[in-house]
C-alpha cells in the first residue's frame, strides 16, 4: 500500500447547522468585483494552480485573473475575435482555454503567455473543455458535432459523435476514466473513452434540452435540462435515475459544477439566482442564493481556494463572491497525509477518517474524488489500529451513529500533472458530503515523470488535539513537524510556516530544524534550507506569536507548514488549526 501512517484522530470540526429550504431564496454574505475591460462578458471561471481564480472574457477577447482579495489582472488572447470560452485548470500548471468564434484551443500561464492551437475541422466552434485521465485535454465542438483531444504539446484528434449535428456543448471526466458530455441538439448524454469510442444516451425527458455536465458527489453524473428547469442525474452504466426541477419556474437552468461545499451548484440565469443540489433523507434538496446587482445574466460557477463560491456576471462585467451557508450534514471527515508527489506510474496512496456525527445509523458511505486529475482512484476500508486492509475495494459501508471508519485511498497515477488540491467527497446516502478543508481533508497531489522528493510530514499542537491555542495578543506558542522522505533524495528542500489559504492572520511565524532532542539547530527564522536523502527524518518546531485576535474557525484559521524544492514546487505539507482563545477543541 506504500505509506503507513499510525492511527490518526480527526481535528474537531465546528459543529455545522442551517436550514435547507426549497422555496425562497436566501441570502449569504457576496461580494462583487468590476472587471476593469467594459463590457467583457466574462463566462467561465475555474480555480487555478496559483490560488488565483481564472475566467474568460467573450467579448473582451481576453483571459482574466482574480485574486482571493479581488485584484484583476487581464491577458489578451493572440487571436482578434477568437471568443474564449470555456477555461480548465491542465495537467501542466497552465490554464486551457476554447476559442468559439477561431475554432482554436489556447493555453496561458499562470504569468500570462498565451499559445494557442487550430482546430483541424473548420467551424468547431469549441466550447467545454475538461481534463481527461490520459493527462489531456478533451473539449466538445459545437460547431462540427465532435469531440476533440489536445495533448499538452498541442497535438489533436478529433472523434465525431454517433449523432449528426448533436451540437456537443458541455464535458467531464467520470468516475469510470471516460469523458461525459451533453448534445444539447440531439438531448442526449455522451460518453467517450480515451481510446475514443463513443456511447450515447438518449433522454427519456423528450423535451428537456440537456445543458451542462458536471461529476457529482456520489460519482454519478449531474446535467442541467434547460427547457423544462430541471437537474437531472445519470450513472456511468448510462442509465438516467432522477429529474428535480428548479424551486423558481423558468429560472433558465445553466452552468453547473461543484462548489467549496462539495455538493453540486448551478446557474438560473433567467431568475438571476444561484441553485444548490444538496442531499436530505427525503431526496434531492434544491436551495436558491440570491446575488446583490439584479438582471446580471449569472454565467459560470467555481469553487476558490478560498472556501467560497466565485461566479461570473455577463450583463454587468462582475466577478461575484458567495460565502455559502454551511451545510447541515453530520459527516466529518480528515486525511493523512495532506500531500504526496510520485512518479507516474506509481500510486499515490494516503488513509482517511470520516465520522458519523450524527444520532443515526448513515447508509452508503464512500469516497468520490471532485478534482479533475489524469489518474484513477480506489478507496477501501481499513482497520484503524493497524491499517491493513478489510473489506472489498470500492465498497461503500455503512456508518452507525457516532462511529468513525477508516479508509485507505490511492490514485493510480496515468500522466504527469503539477500539483494540485484535490477534493474528495467523503459522502452517505441522504446527506451532504463532509465540507472539505484544504489541509485537512484534501490532498495536495503530483505526478512527475522523473523521481523527485516526496516529504510525508506530521503535525503535533501542545494540545494534542491539531489546534494551537495562543493565549492572547503578544502572546506565543509552538508547535512540531516530523517528516520521511518516502521518494528521491533532493539536495535543497526549503521548509516554511505559512497562513494557509489565502487568509490574513495576524501571525507571526518561524520555524528551526530540530535536532532528536526537539533543540533548534540554528535559529528560528522565516524559513530553514536542507539537504533531504531518501529515507531521511527531519524534524523541525514552528513559533507563531499573536498580534491580535485570532477567532476559533479551525476550517479557516490554520497553519501550513510546506517543503518545496529547487524549483519551488511543492513535495510535502502539514497544516493546524490555531486560535487565539484559551478554549481547546476536543478530538
Amino acid at each position: 500500500m506504500g505509506v503507513r501512517i499510525q492511527r490518526m484522530s480527526c481535528v474537531a470540526a465546528i459543529a455545522l447547522s442551517a436550514a435547507m429550504s426549497a422555496g425562497a431564496a436566501t441570502t449569504a454574505p457576496s461580494m462583487e468585483f468590476v472587471v476593469p475591460t467594459a463590457s467583457s462578458q466574462p463566462f467561465q471561471i475555474v480555480a487555478g494552480p496559483d490560488g488565483a481564480l481564472w475566467f474568460t472574457e467573450l467579448a473582451g477577447n481576453k483571459i482574466g485573473r482574480i485574486t482571493t482579495a479581488g485584484a484583476i489582472t487581464e491577458y489578451p488572447i493572440t487571436t482578434a475575435g477568437g471568443q474564449p470560452t470555456g477555461i480548465v485548470a491542465g495537467p501542466d500548471g497552465a490554464l486551457w482555454f476554447t476559442e468559439a468564434t477561431a475554432g482554436k484551443i489556447g493555453q496561458i500561464t499562470t504569468v500570462g503567455v498565451v499559445t494557442e492551437f487550430a482546430i483541424p475541422t473548420s467551424g468547431s466552434q469549441p466550447f467545454g473543455i475538461a481534463v481527461g485521465v490520459d493527462g489531456a485535454l478533451w473539449f466538445a465542438e459545437q460547431g462540427s458535432s465532435k469531440i476533440g483531444r489536445i495533448t499538452t504539446a498541442g497535438a489533436i484528434t478529433e472523434f465525431a459523435t454517433t449523432t449528426a449535428n448533436s451540437q456537443p456543448k458541455s464535458i467531464t471526466s467520470g468516475l469510470d476514466g471516460a469523458l461525459w458530455f451533453t448534445e444539447s441538439n440531439a438531448n442526449k448524454i455522451g460518453r467517450i473513452t480515451t481510446g475514443g469510442q463513443i456511447s450515447e444516451f438518449t433522454n427519456p425527458d423528450p423535451v428537456a434540452q440537456v445543458a451542462f455536465i458536471t461529476r457529482g458527489p456520489n460519482g454519478n453524473l449531474v446535467f442541467t435540462e434547460n427547457q423544462v428547469d430541471t437537474v437531472g442525474t445519470i450513472g456511468t452504466n448510462g442509465g438516467f435515475q432522477s429529474e428535480t426541477p428548479f424551486p423558481t419556474g423558468s429560472g433558465g437552468a445553466g452552468f453547473i459544477g461543484i462548489g467549496p461545499d462539495a455538493a453540486v451548484w448551478f446557474i438560473e440565469h433567467n431568475a438571476n439566482l444561484l441553485g444548490r443540489y444538496g442531499t436530505g433523507n427525503d431526496g434531492p434538496v434544491l436551495t436558491e442564493y440570491t446575488v446583490p446587482t439584479g438582471s446580471s445574466n449569472l454565467a459560470t460557477i467555481t469553487a476558490g481556494p478560498d472556501g467560497n463560491l466565485w461566479y461570473t456576471e455577463q450583463n454587468t462585467n462582475k466577478i461575484g463572491q458567495l460565502t455559502p451557508n454551511p451545510s447541515p450534514t453530520p459527516l466529518l471527515a480528515a486525511v493523512l497525509p495532506s500531500s504526496r508527489s510520485v512518479t507516474v506510474g506509481t500510486t499515490a496512496t494516503a488513509f482517511a477518517t470520516v465520522i458519523n456525527n450524527s444520532g443515526s445509523t448513515e447508509t452508503n458511505c464512500g469516497i468520490t474524488p471532485l478534482s479533475p486529475v489524469p489518474s484513477g482512484f480506489v478507496f477501501q476500508t481499513t482497520d484503524p489500529s493497524t491499517n491493513a486492509l478489510t473489506g472489498t475495494a470500492n465498497t461503500a459501508v455503512t456508518l452507525a451513529a457516532g462511529q468513525s471508519q477508516s479508509f485507505y485511498f490511492g490514485y493510480g497515477t496515468g500522466a504527469a500533472f503539477a500539483p494540485t488540491n484535490v477534493v474528495l467527497s467523503f459522502v452517505c446516502t441522504g446527506v451532504d458530503p463532509a465540507g472539505p478543508i484544504a489541509g485537512l481533508n484534501t490532498l495536495l497531489l503530483s505526478a512527475s515523470t522523473t523521481p523527485v522528493p516526496d516529504i510525508i510530514s506530521i503535525a503535533v499542537t501542545p494540545s494534542g488535539n491539531g489546534l494551537l491555542s495562543i493565549n492572547g495578543t503578544g502572546a506565543s506558542n509552538a508547535f512540531a513537524v516530523a517528516t520521511a522522505n518516502v521518494g528521491a533524495a533532493s539536495a535543497a528542500i526549503t521548509a516554511t510556516a505559512v497562513v494557509a489559504g489565502g487568509v490574513s492572520l495576524p501571525l507571526s511565524l518561524s520555524i528551526c530544524q530540530t535536532n532528536g532532542s526537539g533543540a533548534c539547530l540554528t535559529p528560528p527564522a522565516a524559513s530553514v534550507t536542507l539537504a533531504v536523502n531518501a529515507s531521511d527524518t527531519p524534524t523541525f518546531s514552528i513559533f507563531a506569536t499573536a498580534t491580535g485576535t485570532i477567532a476559533d474557525l479551525p476550517g479557516a484559521n490554520r497553519v501550513a507548514v510546506q517543503f518545496t524544492d529547487s524549483s519551488g514546487v511543492i513535495r510535502g505539507s502539514t497544516s493546524i488549526a490555531v486560535d487565539t482563545l484559551t478554549s481547546m477543541a476536543q478530538n
